[in-house]
């Protein structure tokens, strides 16, 4: 969720605590506001070169939508925009920070910048800090520990929800669990997710439970990628009813991925009752096999 900053200068030829130097830019969650007005900025991409042993570094992706990433971002006079996000990576905290000029080009954060950015950050010194694990759901979680554990109240649901977390970097297997309580603080429903990593291979188990803790529904997905070849697998089980899909992609170009899929457990669809006056029915995919071609333009 974003921060509301301090007026300080964050600009790349800046140095002076001039009020005027830096202009902040509003974030959300979403992207438009409660009264309807587009927000300022949504962060989303990846660092494929990243490391994970710099503080600085954003390892992997990381994404500002629909997240609870600590955020801050703003204009400077001379035109650049700087931000900086709070991200949690392998059971660790870190910090990206960038830099754009005005043309659009990435630069980076010179030491003052990441200084000063830094002063708007929690700090990751502190054992408990203050979180939101959805837009209804504030609380508060252990910062930076492993296992680490957190508690939320929704307020739009009355239900109160404690989260697990846990990890091992050799093997790398993580664990998250979650358990929701309704308002009379009785078991609603839980859930329990492993992942595993080897090489190029993942494998993700989940299952989730009812108020009685009993199985309601189960799923494994294994996936692996070489090079621009790629390959998913998913099989979920709830009650009767079994779904399983396999997709094989292939990243034409940076911009450019078709995937080709089998979905065995597809069924036809019932045809659609007639009524009056006549409105066309919603198309309904009942293929077992699809191709798709995805086009990035920005």
């Amino acid at each position: 969720m974003g921060l509301a900053p301090r007026t300080q200068p964050l600009g790349p030829k800046s140095t002076r605590a001039d009020d005027d130097d830096f202009h902040p830019i509003p974030l959300s969650s979403a992207p438009l506001f409660e009264g309807g007005q587009p927000l300022g900025v949504v962060f989303n991409g990846r660092s494929l070169d990243a490391v994970i042993d710099d503080s600085l570094s954003c390892c992997g992706k990381y994404s500002l939508k629909n997240t609870q990433h600590y955020s801050i971002a703003g204009i400077t006079r001379d035109g650049c925009l700087l931000f900086a996000v709070n991200c949690r990576i392998g059971g660790r905290c870190c910090t990206a920070m960038g830099v754009f000029d005005p043309s659009g080009k990435p630069m980076a954060p010179t030491l003052p910048q990441q200084n000063l950015l830094g002063k708007y950050m929690p700090n990751s010194d502190n054992p408990i800090i203050l979180d939101a694990k959805s837009k209804s759901a504030i609380g508060f979680k252990t910062n930076d520990t492993n296992p680490s554990v957190g508690v939320y109240a929704d307020l739009s649901k009355k239900n109160i929800i404690f989260d697990f977390k846990a990890s091992l970097a050799d093997p790398a297997i993580t664990a998250n669990g979650s358990l929701v309580l309704d308002k009379n603080f009785k078991p609603s429903s839980s859930t329990l997710d492993v992942t595993t990593t080897q090489g190029i291979v993942t494998a993700t188990a989940s299952s989730a439970f009812d108020n009685k803790f009993h199985a309601t529904s189960h799923a494994l997905k294994i996936s692996a990628a070489k090079d621009k070849f790629s390959a998913t697998g998913n099989w979920k089980r709830s009650g009767d009813e079994t779904t399983r899909q396999l997709d094989i992609g292939y990243q034409a170009s940076k911009r450019v991925k078709i995937t080709a899929s089998w979905l065995p457990d597809t069924k036809p669809a019932a045809p659609p009752k007639l009524s009056f006056p006549l409105k066309p029915a919603a198309f309904q995919d009942d293929s077992k096999f699809r191709i798709e071609l995805k086009i990035d333009l920005w």
